[in-house]
């Protein structure tokens, strides 16, 4: 049985502004602490217990920082502001007319009244339309799809150090990341450090410096939004890195086995 919607926590009676931002990331965040020496009450409500730092999220992927390092707790970031409290909870719905925002935390419902909202829910993974690509292709949007890929990353090359076919070996430490923006740059050229540097004598029956590390992309250039020169330059360190690089390659289909890719004059 669902528990009775409660109302939000409450300090003395006041008639100051109710401002309520749902969402701890950057905007969240930032929104909170420039409200600090205002004359407002702010609640944040967000459904994660930390903020996190998402630019450092191929880093923990790749077991190169603790997830702790990069999402530390928002109520200990927020503490020594006296105007805001911070709610856990996954908003479900704002009611404009009531100026409420109702969340839900396991089977406990709280309504909060605003008077001023922000809303800095952030984004999620997008597959472009093809969702079942999850499966295969875990985002990197959140502290557990770092984890994710950390066990998928380092359990490849485990599982390769106990195979004795040269064929399944050589499928297993074949990492391919589509994408090359930043994020896909960042894990491209990470996995192939790791791979040359880090684990480099770590085993026994492999060697991780063979490890392939492909960086995919539809668009015609790595990092196009940086401009050719910065992007040229990118290109050229992951490569001297060991990166194979394909360009105009857009993935159709992921499965299993491997992926489908449709290059530019039409053919996969």
């Amino acid at each position: 049985m669902s528990s009775p919607a409660v109302q939000a926590p409450a300090g003395a009676a006041t008639t100051r502004r109710k401002v309520v931002i749902i969402g701890s990331g950057f905007g969240g965040l930032f929104a909170a602490q420039r409200l600090a020496k205002t004359d407002v009450d702010v609640t944040l409500i967000a459904k994660t217990t930390h903020h996190l730092f998402q630019p450092m999220l191929y880093q923990v992927a790749t077991g190169i920082v603790a997830e702790g390092e990069i999402a530390p707790a928002t109520r200990v970031v927020l503490r020594k502001q006296k105007n805001t409290a911070v709610l856990m909870g996954d908003v479900y719905d704002i009611d404009l007319e009531a100026k409420t925002v109702t969340s839900r935390l396991l089977e406990r419902i709280t309504v909060t009244p605003y008077d001023d909202l922000i809303v800095a829910a952030g984004a999620d993974q997008s597959y472009f339309g093809n969702d079942h690509f999850a499966e295969y292709a875990p985002g990197m949007k959140t502290i557990d799809h770092a984890l994710e890929l950390r066990g998928r990353i380092l359990g490849a090359f485990e599982q390769a150090e106990l195979s004795h076919d040269p064929a399944e070996r050589a499928k297993l430490l074949t990492f391919v990341v589509v994408g090359a923006g930043p994020t896909g740059v960042e894990l491209a050229g990470q996995i192939a450090e790791m791979s040359d540097k880090t684990l480099k004598g770590a085993f026994r029956n492999i060697d991780p410096t063979e490890a392939r590390v492909i960086l995919l992309d539809a668009a015609p250039a790595v990092l196009p939004p940086f401009g050719p020169k910065l992007g040229g330059k990118a290109a050229a360190r992951l490569e001297r890195m060991g990166v194979e690089i394909q360009l105009n390659a857009m993935v159709v289909d992921v499965d299993y086995d491997g992926l489908v890719v449709k290059e530019k004059d039409g053919t996969t």
